[in-house]
């Protein structure tokens, strides 16, 4: 099956607005920004104070909530406090709370729509994950898997049990294996 290009434009009537909560969730390695830490640049409530020169990170930066049709008004950051971006492998989507609001996603109309993406997901063999402050968590249809800091360069592996998820693990780059079951 061919991937979708992901999207390079925001829906008709999406903008950011005053929404700069990307601004401080996002790591953005050309300026040495981590995750979870206001950018520098950022003018809260406005956008990027070097919004000309910004990184290219930032650049080609699009949040699921301005690509995505299924998720409405009540999902935009500013809102919700969760940035949603396409997972590591392209498969799947990442939750990411505002560090001062780790349990976000737990709220409704969210955590119930998280879940139902989780089922989904599962079916093509994707992968729904929410950082909740320094942690990720797998959300599956059989529960959720807490697997704390998983770094971009570490290996997610999901094990079913016919078409359950069961297990899922962390292979640390050049360290031992984390499980969580």
């Amino acid at each position: 099956m061919d991937k979708i290009p992901a999207p390079t434009e925001p829906l008709p009537g999406r903008s950011c607005g005053g929404c700069t909560l990307c601004c401080k969730i996002m790591g953005v390695p050309e300026i040495d920004k981590p995750r979870g830490a206001w950018c520098p640049h950022c003018v809260r409530g406005k956008g990027c104070g070097i919004y000309a020169d910004r990184p290219g990170g930032c650049r080609a930066f699009l949040c699921g909530w301005l690509a995505n049709p299924r998720f409405g008004p009540e999902w935009k950051p500013d809102r919700s406090k969760i940035v949603i971006t396409v997972d590591r492998d392209g498969n799947g989507l990442d939750f990411q709370c505002d560090p001062g609001f780790p349990e976000a996603w737990r709220k409704e109309p969210y955590y119930g729509q998280i879940r139902s993406l989780a089922a989904i997901a599962v079916r093509h063999n994707g992968l729904v994950s929410v950082n909740s402050g320094r942690n990720l968590i797998i959300v599956g249809p059989e529960g959720e898997f807490a697997l704390g800091e998983v770094a971009d360069q570490d290996e997610i592996v999901r094990e079913f049990s016919g078409d359950r998820l069961v297990g899922v693990r962390v292979i640390k780059a050049g360290k031992p294996t984390v499980e969580a079951y």
